[in-house]
């Protein structure tokens, strides 16, 4: 294995162990989301447009996808905290 290989794998490894996170916004990128699906649902209740029914479906399936991206940005984020060495751990009662 060359020197250039060897960096490679190490920035490939990095890439793997960020969770994907609309570049790097994470939580926000999901927030973001969220609250235009539900402006959108808003919208399409209100019956402001012909569309109401396809519009409802497609906010609520924006919804869905913000919810899953701050929820897995915050997990990842998490875990991460929970693996750093200086993270506190519980250590077992004294007898």
């Amino acid at each position: 294995m060359t020197a250039d290989e060897g960096e490679n794998s190490g920035a490939e490894r990095e890439l793997a162990a960020t969770p994907w996170s609309w570049g790097g916004l994470g939580p926000v990128g999901g927030v973001l989301l969220v609250l235009s699906g539900i402006g959108l649902l808003l919208w399409g209740i209100l019956g402001r447009t012909s569309a109401g029914p396809s519009l409802i479906y497609q906010a609520a399936k924006v919804v869905a996808i913000g919810l899953v991206v701050t929820g897995t940005t915050l997990m990842a984020r998490r875990r991460d905290s929970s693996r750093r060495p200086d993270a506190e751990t519980e250590s077992a009662p004294r007898s």
